[in-house]
């Protein structure tokens, strides 16, 4: 059965994890990114290794992906320094949940940057 764009619009694709943190005395849930959002740090990877690591990069990627149990974004720009200033284990262990939650690896990344 092909779908009709009506049909794909409509479909709920934004599939949330649960992460426990128990350093914050709870749960956060982490969503699937956009295409948008995807292609926007997928561009900011590409290439790094020649001009370094952007500034909060971890940070800003969580930025987009914690949200609330009904997919509501935790966080907005402002509070990009003040999420920065978390405990860098706490922080890298939520991003990396959050990278495979995503399907963003390191690999794929590379391999957008090659075509």
């Amino acid at each position: 059965m092909a779908l009709t764009a009506e049909q794909i619009l409509a479909a709920d694709d934004m599939g949330l994890k649960k992460v426990t943190v128990p350093e914050w005395g709870g749960d956060v849930f982490i969503r699937l990114i956009t295409a948008g959002e995807r292609e926007r740090f997928e561009r900011l990877f590409i290439g790094y290794k020649d001009r370094g690591i952007p500034d909060n990069y971890r940070c800003k990627y969580l930025l987009a992906a914690l949200c609330d149990e009904k997919g509501n974004q935790l966080f907005t720009a402002e509070n990009l320094d003040a999420l920065a200033a978390k405990s860098g284990a706490t922080i890298g262990r939520i991003y990396d949940a959050a990278m495979a939650h995503n399907k963003m690896t390191e690999e794929a990344v590379q391999e957008l940057g090659k075509s």
